[in-house]
């Protein structure tokens, strides 16, 4: 219908027409991949494995290999070893700030001079706690780390245990491994 008209003269000279090729397979000499190939391929690619159909599945495990892989390259090492077991192998009172924290306030909102005094004085005595406790952790470390790892760097090891000390046990990254009171 929209083709260019033939002229009767080149009606007879006609050859058979040759195959359509698409030009991008043409210059590759394969077809255009579709969206799951690719992104399957760029998958196998990366993680070393094929899909095996279950996409949920294949998130998951990709998801715990890429937090392995992030958590050893912060959390990784001997001396970092160390200072998670020499944090979790006891109680810490940096890690009940918190709850300790909301009574406080609860007391402190309570409309009694009595109580709100008792709130300051206890909030007072939690912060000093913490400080001391902080300070004995951070030298201990520190020490001990020391002693068993002469020749390591031990950069901020300090910093890096108190500041696990200060979240809830059960929160930590990566797990406790010892049970408290237990010995490295």
């Amino acid at each position: 219908m929209f083709r260019k008209q033939k002229s009767p003269d080149s009606a007879e000279t006609t050859e058979a027409p040759a195959p359509e090729v698409d030009a991008a397979q043409a210059a590759k000499g394969r077809p255009t991949p579709t969206r799951r190939e690719s992104e399957e391929a760029r998958k196998a690619r990366l993680t070393g494995k094929v899909s095996t159909g279950n996409v949920k599945a294949d998130k998951r495990v990709q998801r715990q290999r890429d937090f392995a892989a992030s958590t050893e390259r912060q959390h990784g090492g001997p001396v970092k070893q160390f200072a998670r077991d020499y944090t979790d192998k006891r109680f810490r009172v940096a890690e009940f700030f918190i709850p300790f924290a909301v009574l406080l306030f609860v007391l402190a909102g309570i409309n009694n001079k009595s109580t709100q005094l008792a709130s300051i004085f206890l909030w007072a005595l939690m912060l000093v706690a913490i400080i001391a406790d902080s300070i004995f952790l951070v030298l201990g470390v520190k020490k001990n780390a020391a002693a068993r790892f002469p020749d390591q760097e031990l950069g901020r090891i300090g910093i890096y245990s108190l500041m696990r000390s200060l979240q809830f046990r059960k929160w930590r990254l990566p797990k406790p491994r010892l049970k408290r009171g237990a010995s490295f």
